[in-house]
């Protein structure tokens, strides 16, 4: 499959107020790949997302942003964006619908992503009843609704036990192997090697090292 790009920084810098949060950072995602971001506190990975994903322009420097990427990307934050009120399914069906996914396709798209996840049987039950590993997929699951060209995670697996870990990362390959574009961020011992194409280690805005898996 050829990798198609689809979002390139070159020099990019990021400030907040006087404080330059990223930069200068020059990165490329491709269509196909999956890129690990690592670092500490306060290195800059969340900036980086925020770029990425369109929310935030450079101060200095460019991102350009393919047709593609313009038109799908999913960004999922570690703060978890699910009704606790509503079940799993209807959660899915809301997130569907403000992403404009036609009504007729929502339920395949959802049980698949339910049972892909491990959460069919806990379909109907309200969300405040789910364990953190849980929530934790039904979050991932609710930003696929639609499928992404783009998917922009920041720490998907943070709290969560680990065959919920699992069963996040094993549907992020198959997304990468289908030729989804994926940045993962993540701190959690091993995972990033287990999935990752390239690692990128930064620090203080800053790329400190790369490796190609």
């Amino acid at each position: 499959m050829e990798q198609e790009i689809l979002c390139t920084l070159t020099d990019a810098v990021r400030r907040y107020g006087r404080t330059k949060a990223l930069g200068p950072l020059s990165l490329t995602v491709k269509s196909g790949e999956l890129l690990g971001v690592r670092g500490p506190n306060g290195a800059g990975k969340s900036t980086l997302l925020s770029l990425l994903a369109g929310d935030a322009r450079p101060d200095a420097g460019q991102c350009v942003r393919s047709s593609r990427a313009r038109a799908a990307t999913s960004w999922v934050p570690q703060e978890l964006s699910l009704y606790e009120t509503l079940s799993g399914l209807d959660n899915l069906k809301f997130w569907a619908m403000a992403s404009g996914l036609p009504r007729r396709y929502i339920p395949a798209r959802a049980e698949y992503l339910l049972e892909r996840l491990g959460l069919a049987d806990k379909a109907g039950a309200r969300v405040s009843s789910y364990s953190g590993g849980m929530k934790r997929r039904l979050h991932l699951a609710s930003a696929l609704m639609v499928t992404p060209a783009l998917l922009l995670l920041d720490e998907p697996t943070v709290g969560a036990d680990a065959e919920s870990a699992q069963l996040i990362l094993d549907l992020v390959a198959h997304l990468r192997d289908m030729g989804v574009g994926i940045v993962l961020i993540s701190h959690r011992a091993g995972e990033l090697e287990q999935v990752s194409d390239r690692i990128v280690t930064m620090d203080a805005g800053l790329i400190a090292g790369e490796v190609t898996l």
